[in-house]
């Protein structure tokens, strides 16, 4: 009844004003759990006591969005569970993962042919969705860890123990503190997002309650970030911490910091929204305006469409961060990282100069699960542009059954497949301008803002039918434009093959004294002996080294 109210007085549909209610109820359910839980405890329970506070704030969080409907999360969790427990009875954990696989996609599509409508819904299925493929990467990763469990019997027999939920927190520090040196620098060259890092194999089945926990995850569980069972198990069990008795500060500044920041983007997206809605792209208003007019309402509408999102993840990751579960280490100048589970970069996807960028700062958890759990177990294929596009559909396919998502996957794919191309052709006159010496940095700054229109011109054209869902109005809104998008790239793509390749020029050496007459650092024309190089540079797909020049 009160959230009726709410809806009348708000003008907002319950549905949603339910959703973004659920979200920032996950705050104080988040604030609590770090003032009681996020500390030793002296029990060997310790664990499974941090596990029962996830599993009824989750459940209840989930029961007061979802109502009944939360029957749909708690069947596909525990069936999942079970075809694993069977897998690991009969000593076939690949079929259980191929099972939960098959059952997860078509439990979720069932709840879209079901549920569907013309626009973009806002129901049970939208939990689903994510459950969807936290359940199956749970599947594959228990799947992965039979091969663990038999290479490394002492390493998982030790891990087990953590596993059955009854690890006492003195052994926990004990173990931590010895580490607490290399953790604490963490000056890895790279580091690995935690949502999924190396080694995330489940040597033995967790417990049904942890699985139930991890899959309700108060933070997490309406609309993502996806990650593994085994940081939600580092998390429970305050392993995730160098030290468990001396928590890193700064989570509830940096969870303030996130829930304003998303409470910005959803607020000028509203307003934005506001004045270029989305359906507006479909009336005959908008048709007969000039060509100019039509392509800059229609790029502010996909901007405003990708804002929502942007909002909507930025602040679901404060109340991640408020609970502990967002930390992410050390940088390189000893400052406390608490950015492990953000969906996306929002200063890189704002100024990104190319659409390679974007992918890795946009929906960054859910596109990293696809990359292991999807394209990476294609590799039989033994064919990327075949995996990407299996990938692409599946991720489609994920989103629901109108046809606008199958239009904006495949309209990516190409996009990318475009700039890729076209990138290496340019590729000797763009690189020198990132080179230090260059001079001319302008040049650098114009190229990377005519990458930044282009990418967000490709981006929000894309999106419109990711917006629209429908095919009717897809074909409306793209036909007003002449499907400009469209057939630039596919112009571009027809360009790049019947162009001919630049010309690879050759190498020659003499008595160990390398002659090079190429063009190489992307443009700089070098006509001169190499001798003693000490810094390697790629030349063309060639390696300078110290006498000679190797493929």
């Amino acid at each position: 009844m009160v959230v009726k109210s709410l809806s009348a007085q708000t003008g907002i549909s319950e549905s949603v004003l339910r959703l973004l209610l659920s979200i920032l109820f996950a705050y104080p359910i988040s604030l609590i759990y770090k003032l009681t839980l996020v500390r030793p405890l002296k029990t060997k329970w310790a664990p499974f006591i941090r596990n029962l506070y996830v599993v009824i704030a989750g459940l209840s969080l989930s029961y007061f969005y979802n109502g009944p409907y939360i029957i749909h999360s708690l069947i596909t969790t525990f069936v999942t569970w079970l075809l694993c427990y069977f897998g690991s009875l009969f000593r076939n954990r690949t079929f259980s993962a191929i099972a939960s696989l098959l059952f997860n996609v078509i439990y979720l599509v069932t709840g879209y042919y079901m549920t569907a409508t013309d626009e973009y819904d806002v129901s049970w299925t939208m939990t689903q969705c994510v459950l969807c493929l936290r359940m199956i990467g749970f599947a594959m990763d228990f799947m992965d860890g039979e091969k663990l469990l038999k290479s490394k019997p002492p390493v998982n027999a030790k891990e087990n123990k953590e596993n059955s939920g009854n690890t006492n927190e003195k052994s926990i520090d004990t173990k931590k503190n010895s580490q607490q040196t290399e953790l604490s620098t963490n000056t890895r060259p790279q580091k690995q997002p935690i949502s999924f890092e190396k080694n995330i194999q489940l040597a033995t089945l967790p417990s049904l309650i942890e699985t139930i926990g991890y899959s309700h995850f108060f933070g997490a569980f309406l609309i993502g970030p996806q990650f593994s069972f085994h940081l939600y198990r580092k998390f429970i069990t305050m392993s995730l911490y160098p030290d468990p008795t001396n928590v890193p500060p700064g989570s509830y500044w940096h969870a303030l910091k996130s829930f304003l920041l998303g409470a910005l983007y959803l607020g000028v997206q509203q307003v934005g929204a506001g004045y270029f809605p989305q359906y507006y792209l479909v009336t005959a208003e908008y048709a007969n305006k000039p060509f100019i007019h039509k392509i800059i309402i229609m790029w502010w509408t996909g901007k405003f469409i990708l804002s929502k999102y942007l909002g909507i993840w930025t602040l679901s990751e404060g109340a991640c961060i408020l609970s502990g579960i967002s930390f992410n280490g050390y940088d390189d100048n000893g400052n406390v990282e608490w950015n492990g589970l953000a969906n996306v970069e929002k200063w890189k996807f704002e100024f990104a100069p190319s659409l390679s960028q974007i992918i890795g700062s946009f929906n960054t958890n859910t596109n990293l699960w696809t990359k292991l759990y999807i394209f990476k177990r294609l590799i039989f294929l033994g064919n990327k542009q075949l995996s990407s596009i299996i990938s692409l559909i599946f991720l489609a396919l994920w989103h629901g059954l109108h046809s606008g998502y199958y239009f904006c996957f495949g309209l990516e794919f190409v996009d990318m497949e475009v700039e890729k191309r076209w990138a290496k052709r340019f590729e000797r006159y763009t690189k020198p301008l990132y080179l230090p010496q260059n001079n001319f940095k302008f040049l650098k700054y114009l190229h990377m803002f005519v990458g930044w229109l282009g990418q967000t011109c490709a981006l929000h054209y894309a999106i419109i039918s990711f917006g629209l869902l429908k095919w009717d109005y897809v074909i409306i809104a793209y036909n007003s434009v002449y499907w400009i998008g469209h057939t630039l790239v596919f112009g571009l793509l027809f360009l790049d093959i019947i162009l001919p390749r630049p010309k690879v020029k050759k190498v020659a050496e003499t008595n160990g004294i390398v002659k090079v007459d190429k063009e190489i650092n992307g443009g700089a024309k070098i006509d001169k002996e190499i001798n003693g190089v000490t810094k390697l540079d790629k030349v063309n797909g060639y390696i300078i080294n110290d006498t000679k020049i190797e493929r």
